[in-house]
């Protein structure tokens, strides 16, 4: 406790009075948004709202991820679910409303943890810039309102990263004042603590974003790599693949269980989730420029002979397994997931073959509309998409501004998830809502080119008054 008082005593020194009364002004303010969508949910969540609270509920009713009737629940990423089942236990009940209940407070740590994440690559002026946007961006408040895997992520992605800027810069020895005779093998050689242990935690961290959203299991062993240069440079090779290790022991820890139960349940080795082929499919599916609205209306049409709308209600309350089934029948033999995947190989040898610009056109389109909007209706018309694409520039010129400081290892921590999971995005499926966790890195970088952009204001006005 009396450490717990210290620390808390301690506050106002470290980050400001005034910081402080801000940032808890932000966070009421998020707190509002986000309540409102939790009485209010959205009227049509979406197909994949309504398999995660069936995946949850089955979690809690029977023990069983998906249950009897449920399709294919390997599909689907076991994060979020595992989330909302343990709020269910808790609660003593399955309850749309609970799981929204957390997916408020993944929002209000999300804003606390981007805050850190701002102030922590530039100064409190950004990190407050960021937490405002966290707090008010209408995607995440919109998916407050359904029982998606994006609310877990806001919160862990940002705070792995956090987590591994903080753990390198403690794992670093700190550095030596060089005299003239003194050599790098004489540096090298001073002893050195051993395995760099506080990197457990990104690992752990990472894996469970990936639990969440399988795309940073890619990004969880890039950090691992940046550690080990990072330490390796610093300390020597020992300490960095001891700095690898650690992280990407963590983050194997942490899917192990899933991958043993996926190994037990579909006698095969799949890490996380199966979902992996579908997504294939869809973005190498050319005729629909890879937008999944579009494939689900073309195959309503083809096996249903229906003609409905991208986007509209009567789509949306098509059930899309059977569809997608159909398709990977023509592969009885393989499982599902292979076989869409293997006829996603198929349409991306034959689509850009016939046709390579058609097809480098559609990626560039997908990837345009990954970042040039959000998911919801204030971001999904044209002035919502012009504040997200200027976000988004925003973030870039944030990236710039570490580049002219210098400040190295924050630009590869936060570059490093927002290229990744973009290529991947790119070869697979890029709807806007893989842009959604990324966000809470995009907003700290926003926040250091506003808070820079100030600062050169305020010098050009000092000059101009001295003058």
């Amino acid at each position: 406790m009396n450490a717990i008082s210290t620390w808390a005593r301690a506050l106002p020194e470290r980050h400001g009075r005034t910081t402080l009364i801000l940032l808890v002004a932000i966070l009421a303010l998020g707190f509002g948004l986000r309540a409102y969508r939790v009485v209010e949910p959205l009227a049509t969540p979406g197909d994949d709202a309504r398999a995660y609270f069936a995946l949850s509920k089955a979690l809690y009713d029977e023990g069983s991820y998906g249950g009897e009737d449920f399709r294919d629940a390997s599909d689907w990423s076991p994060g979020a679910p595992l989330i909302y089942a343990t709020a269910f236990y808790a609660t003593g009940g399955a309850r749309e409303g609970t799981a929204r209940i957390v997916e408020l407070l993944a929002g209000l740590g999300a804003i606390l943890v981007v805050y850190l994440l701002g102030r922590r690559i530039n100064c409190r002026p950004a990190g407050l810039i960021a937490a405002f946007g966290v707090a008010v961006y209408p995607p995440f408040i919109h998916s407050t309102g359904a029982l998606f895997s994006e609310p877990p992520a806001i919160f862990m992605l940002p705070a792995a990263v956090l987590a591994f800027l903080w753990a390198i810069n403690q794992a670093a020895p700190p550095p030596l004042s060089r005299m003239p005779e003194e050599s790098d093998t004489d540096r090298h050689s001073l002893p050195r603590p051993g395995v760099p242990w506080r990197l457990l935690l990104p690992g752990f961290l990472f894996g469970l974003t990936a639990l969440i959203r399988p795309e940073y299991l890619f990004v969880g062993v890039a950090f691992a790599v940046l550690a080990a240069i990072k330490l390796l440079r610093e300390s020597g090779w020992q300490r960095g693949l001891a700095a690898a290790a650690a992280l990407l022991g963590a983050l194997l820890l942490t899917i192990a269980p899933w991958t043993i139960h996926n190994q037990v349940v579909l006698d095969r080795t799949v890490p996380i989730s199966t979902g992996g082929g579908k997504a294939l499919y869809v973005g190498t599916f050319l005729p629909a420029d890879g937008e999944y609205q579009r494939v689900k209306a073309r195959l309503v049409e083809r096996y249903q002979g229906r003609s409905l709308e991208p986007g509209s209600a009567a789509l949306d309350r098509v059930d899309p397994t059977p569809l997608f089934d159909r398709v990977a029948a023509r592969y009885p033999d393989l499982p599902r997931d292979s076989a869409l995947g293997k006829i996603g190989k198929q349409n991306l040898s034959e689509h850009f073959g016939e046709d390579p610009i058609g097809y480098s056109a559609m990626t560039v389109r997908k990837v345009w509309r990954m970042w040039s909007a959000g998911v919801g209706e204030a971001m999904s018309g044209s002035p919502g998409r012009v504040i997200q694409v200027l976000i988004v520039l925003l973030g870039i010129v944030g990236l710039g501004v570490l580049f002219g400081r210098r400040r190295w290892w924050e630009l590869i921590a936060m570059a490093t998830p927002i290229v990744l999971v973009t290529a991947i995005g790119a070869l697979s499926l890029a709807a806007p809502r893989r842009n959604e966790a990324l966000m809470t890195l995009i907003f700290p970088l926003a926040g250091t080119a506003l808070a820079w952009a100030a600062a050169a204001l305020s010098s050009l006005r000092s000059r101009s008054e001295q003058a």
